[in-house]
């Protein structure tokens, strides 16, 4: 009669010792998971800051390089804003400024007075600078509405692009 109730309070307390360890790990998995969620949400708002500019400035690289040649790229308004304009071999002129804390795109044919409410939104930025250096230097400066920024110096030639 005594073995049994040894035996019913060694159960017990295996009982009490599973029911803890138990505790204790759903504990655990509830922190992990607040900490893992915090996580996930800092880094993706990191990756959004970024994409912007990242955006922007791929972009205009890019169009940049695709109208690298004599006389097809040049400093212009739209609408009082500062805008890159870049010429076609169709005579075609492409505008990208910045418009209503957007940067934005116009294809316009050659002659024709652009107007910044056409243009089609590219990114989210609070400035876009653009500053004619010598020698067929470009100076594009952006900047995010979080204040981060970018810079970019393009060369306008034959075949030497950026640095």
């Amino acid at each position: 009669m005594n073995l049994n109730r040894s035996s019913s309070r060694s159960h017990s307390v295996c009982r009490l010792f599973t029911v803890v360890l138990l505790g204790l790990f759903l504990i655990f998995l509830l922190v992990m998971l607040l900490f893992s969620a915090q996580a996930y949400r800092t880094a993706t708002k990191g990756t959004q800051q970024n994409n912007n500019l990242y955006t922007a400035s791929s972009y205009i690289s890019v169009k940049f390089h695709q109208h690298d040649s004599s006389q097809s790229i040049f400093t212009d308004t739209v609408d009082g804003s500062p805008a890159l304009c870049m010429t076609d071999t169709v005579n075609d002129q492409q505008y990208i400024y910045l418009k209503e804390q957007h940067l934005k795109e116009l294809f316009t044919a050659a002659g024709n007075t652009p107007s910044a409410q056409m243009g089609t939104n590219i990114a989210s930025l609070s400035d876009f600078q653009i500053q004619q250096e010598t020698d067929g230097f470009y100076r594009i400066t952006l900047k995010d509405p979080d204040g981060n920024t970018s810079s970019l110096l393009l060369h306008s030639g034959f075949g030497n692009n950026s640095f």
